[in-house]
């Protein structure tokens, strides 16, 4: 998430598409897009993964770090190892190979909310 603006939340989605050998996470996004600009303009992000299927079968941990634009070779991995991103430049029009640009999410800190368990698990933690 991100505050835009008289503090109005943004959030976007993206796909975490590689863990580097520093274990920083990698992701990409289109260079004309606003997820891009905000991003490069506060380099700082929160993300969330929740699995389950109903509230009391879930778990949900966000990771929040320091994102930074990286080396374009990493598109060259992200596109090994998700063949299926050919298929999404095909069907997005302004999405393409030569669009797309990588970051990296260094991770600070994070949390697991787990409420598959009772009582309910929390923890924060520290990279």
């Amino acid at each position: 998430m991100f505050m835009q603006g008289f503090g109005h939340p943004r959030s976007n989605a993206a796909d975490i598409e590689l863990v580097d050998k520093q274990n920083r996470l990698i992701f990409s996004t289109i260079v004309n897009g606003a997820f891009y600009n905000r991003l490069k303009k506060h380099p700082f992000i929160s993300i969330t993964g929740l699995k389950g299927t109903e509230t009391m079968n879930s778990v949900a941990v966000t990771v929040n770090g320091k994102v930074e634009e990286v080396n374009d070779s990493y598109m060259d991995q992200i596109y090994q190892a998700h063949p299926e991103m050919v298929e999404i430049d095909s069907a997005d029009s302004r999405s393409s190979r030569s669009t797309l640009r990588p970051f990296a999410i260094t991770p600070i800190d994070g949390s697991v909310y787990d409420l598959r368990q009772k009582p309910v698990f929390q923890k924060h933690f520290n990279f």
